[in-house]
């Protein structure tokens, strides 16, 4: 059966490729912090994919959970727009987490064990802890400071990492209660309870400032323990810039600037390593 262009960009949009590609930016630049070097091995280039293909799965499967709330907040995804079916998403899912689970067994043990913790987690996330306020973002948070980790351990290495990781952390729970005040009416809606619905926009917004605030300070930690290099300290300095922009512009911008800011500083992190 012939599948048009159309729905082939559906199956391409459902994993959200900028995110995985960044997910995977981020394992190449914590294996050069580590010490890798900037010409990957197979082993790091096995990691990339790997965290490509389970970050995509993680997607899929966010969207098949949310798909009663995404017809009210973002009908125009593929599953609630009907381009993809929900079985066939499933299917898709299992296979991409099936494909990085193997490519992690190809590196070490090690990544093994970290690529199905990271599975299962994101499956309990979207199944379970999403629901449970600020414990469901930092879930999310900590599949994506786990990238970094998984890096290091990829060579063998993981200390020099940790630092990132943290950073990592820290910024995106901030973007994660973000996002949750933009969603409060499918939310609402579907009788799903998050931070901004428990306490208000104005104490939830209030908290993921002070998680992005608290990641500013620490972001120039790297560069005085000489983890990271003078032109981190130069590119870092304009993630932080737009965090702070995050932090007072109207809440419907913050999340996008705050993903704009991550990607600045995953840069900030690369250039730091020349």
């Amino acid at each position: 059966m012939i599948i048009d262009s159309i729905d082939m960009f559906a199956y391409a949009e459902i994993i959200r490729p900028v995110n995985c590609a960044m997910a995977a930016l981020a394992v190449y630049i914590a294996t050069i912090v580590a010490g890798a070097g900037f010409y990957p091995p197979d082993a790091v280039i096995y990691g990339m994919v790997a965290v490509f293909t389970i970050c995509g799965a993680g997607m899929i499967i966010n969207d098949y959970f949310d798909i009663e709330t995404d017809r009210i907040n973002r009908p125009d995804r593929p599953l609630p727009s009907g381009r993809v079916k929900k079985g066939t998403a499933l299917a898709y899912s299992i296979v991409l987490f099936m494909a990085g689970i193997a490519l992690s067994y190809m590196i070490s043990m090690t990544c093994l064990y970290i690529a199905v913790g990271a599975s299962l987690l994101l499956v309990i996330y979207n199944a379970v802890l999403k629901r449970m306020l600020l414990i469901g973002h930092m879930s999310v948070s900590l599949l994506v400071a786990l990238t970094f980790v998984f890096g290091g351990f990829i060579v063998n290495n993981y200390i020099p990492t940790l630092f990132l990781a943290l950073l990592a952390f820290l910024a995106n729970t901030g973007r994660e209660i973000y996002k949750s005040i933009e969603d409060i009416l499918g939310d609402t809606k579907v009788g799903i309870t998050t931070l901004p619905m428990k306490y208000g926009v104005l104490r939830a917004k209030t908290i993921a400032s002070a998680f992005l605030i608290v990641a500013i300070m620490l972001s120039f930690v790297p560069f005085l323990l000489n983890i990271l290099g003078l032109v981190y300290l130069l590119f870092v300095v304009i993630a932080d810039i737009v965090f702070l922009l995050a932090v007072l512009m109207p809440t419907k911008f913050s999340s996008k600037a705050c993903k704009l800011a991550m990607l600045i500083a995953l840069i900030a992190f690369l250039a730091g390593t020349i």
